[in-house]
């Protein structure tokens, strides 16, 4: 019978360490037991989390901070949810009242929460789309900006081409971007690829 923790944010660039402390700290589990990622939640196909799915036995608890922490999927997460419950696995909520949502009870409060996180998701890209569409409409629209670790390996992969003479697929290559990636670059630079 044994107690894990699984923390996600979603990006690199999250802090995934002050909810790792908070769940090991208050569940007084300890980090040989715990699965953390920083991944996308909108499918459950990630490394941690799959790693977690196939090393829990019957009687053993999962614990996560929050809903979302699982996944964006609702249909996705409520499979996964019955697949602990079939499992005999308690899968605690912490900021629902540590409530079980493998209980009956619980599984009707995830439905909820599930099919609302959803929605959220779902109403923020077409945010997005609109906010995009007005953007372009007032040709102001400047796509997907690269970060500046994107902005500095394109930099060097634009020195290869015109000091070292490589094509722009070696170049890309050799620093670590993909060829979409330094056209993009190209094309904002000069107007051309």
């Amino acid at each position: 019978m044994n107690t894990y923790i699984y923390a996600r944010v979603s990006t690199v660039t999250q802090n995934l360490e002050s909810q790792v402390d908070y769940l090991c700290e208050k569940n007084e589990v300890s980090k040989d037991n715990l699965f953390a990622e920083k991944e996308s939640g909108k499918s459950l196909n990630r490394p941690a989390f799959q790693s977690l799915k196939d090393i829990v036995k019957s009687s053993d608890t999962i614990v996560v901070q929050d809903l979302s922490r699982l996944g964006r999927n609702t249909t996705e997460v409520l499979s996964f949810i019955e697949d602990m419950s079939d499992k005999n696995v308690s899968l605690i909520v912490d900021d629902l009242g540590r409530v079980d949502v493998t209980s009956s009870t619980g599984k009707m409060v995830v439905t909820t929460l599930a099919a609302v996180a959803t929605m959220q998701r779902e109403q923020i890209l077409e945010k997005q789309v609109i906010g995009i569409n007005d953007a372009k409409e007032r040709d102001v629209y400047k796509g997907r900006q690269q970060s500046p670790e994107t902005l500095k390996k394109c930099r060097k992969a634009s020195g290869l081409i015109n000091v070292k003479g490589l094509t722009k697929e070696d170049a890309a290559r050799a620093a670590g971007i993909g060829i979409a990636t330094l056209y993009r670059f190209i094309k904002n630079q000069t107007g051309k690829t």
